[in-house]
């Protein structure tokens, strides 16, 4: 396997560090190794928890879903918030969460976290279409947005008997490579035909099978990966989804389908390290560093306007530290070394220079 830092044409660590809280911290934690208990990862979570950007977004979501999406992938809907906070390291004893995970965890439907809104029905022959009151106590579960919750949840340290039965259900979701299908009326027929499961479904359920060791390298990741293996033979369109533009871009929050997100999951898989499709994911980003090894977005949600992430004109520390760990991720093979080893290499990885044949990957 590849050492990730030669994967580098500079060493961005030293930008990431003097960048924004949650780039500072995750970069400590995350491409260092540094302990939660290592005096300069408290520093780092102290300024992270005291950001008001970060504060700002736990307060935006303590109404929950108080209005049902109008559609999947907007980042306004609570739970890529939740899920945003997660990504950054925020745990739910943080900010005061309690009341919003409360509230998350409210709606079960057969074991599964459920969103506010109805299930989308095919229009009756001859009848006007009727605006669905958004607000009403409607709640319907989804493969490409139920998951989303459990895995935020997951993340930020809820570890209680609705979250272990999500999980659980889940499972039994993907036990072939049809896996956990919406079956909404305008992608039924494609179904029919192909009788594979859905890209997103699939990529979402294997975010969270990634975080649980016994799920890890399952066949239930193996089966979740099926949809995504079988988009990229496929070549075109598949239920709305594709692999053109929008599809090569830098963007974050993981709202949707793109190659970022992609990389970002499969990295995390051994059974997934020849496959073609990760390959082709890690080529794309190593292709895409700037001489000083810094990432611009490519493309932005502008209801993050502010934030490092949403703006093309300036390479991201955000996006510049989530590329450097998913080239980590690729690189990394069971540690069989000692923590003396893992000491040295941390403070190599801060002092790297170009090409230098000193410099030893902490995965390695």
């Amino acid at each position: 396997m590849m050492n990730w830092t030669n994967e580098l044409k500079d060493n961005p660590i030293p930008w990431l560090l003097e960048s924004n809280p949650w780039t500072k911290y995750r970069t400590l934690t995350d491409l260092l190794d540094l302990s939660e208990t290592d005096g300069e990862v408290i520093n780092a979570k102290s300024d992270l928890l005291s950001d008001e950007n970060i504060i700002g977004l736990a307060n935006e979501i303590k109404d929950w879903i108080a209005v049902a999406p109008t559609r999947n992938n907007d980042p306004k809907i609570s739970y890529f918030k939740l899920r945003i906070l997660a990504d950054f390291g925020i745990k739910h004893t943080n900010l005061n969460l309690s009341d919003t995970i409360n509230k998350a965890t409210q709606h079960i439907i057969d074991n599964l976290f459920a969103v506010r809104g109805q299930i989308p029905e095919r229009p009756k022959k001859g009848e006007k279409f009727k605006k669905p009151d958004l607000t009403a106590d409607v709640w319907h579960v989804s493969p490409c947005n139920s998951p989303i919750i459990t895995y935020a949840l997951y993340e930020l340290g809820v570890r209680n008997v609705q979250v272990e039965k999500a999980i659980e259900e889940l499972k039994s979701k993907w036990i072939d490579k049809r896996g956990w299908f919406c079956h909404f009326f305008f992608v039924e027929s494609q179904f029919k035909k192909l009788q594979i499961g859905c890209p997103i479904a699939g990529l979402m359920a294997l975010d969270i099978f990634s975080k649980v060791p016994e799920l890890k390298e399952s066949e239930y990741s193996k089966f979740a990966f099926e949809p995504l293996k079988f988009h990229k033979d496929y070549g075109k369109t598949l239920y709305y989804f594709g692999r053109s533009k929008k599809f090569w871009t830098f963007k974050y929050p993981f709202v949707w389908y793109n190659a970022l997100y992609l990389a970002d999951v499969l990295t995390m898989f051994n059974f997934l390290k020849d496959e073609p499709v990760v390959r082709e994911l890690i080529d794309w980003i190593t292709n895409s560093q700037s001489l000083d090894s810094r990432f611009k977005p490519t493309s932005v949600f502008m209801n993050y306007k502010g934030w490092d992430f949403s703006n093309k004109k300036e390479p991201s520390p955000w996006i510049t530290y989530l590329c450097c760990r998913i080239l980590k991720q690729y690189s990394v093979l069971p540690d069989k070394r000692s923590p003396s080893h893992e000491i040295s290499d941390q403070n190599a990885m801060r002092n790297l220079q170009p090409g230098s044949p000193e410099i030893i990957d902490s995965t390695i």
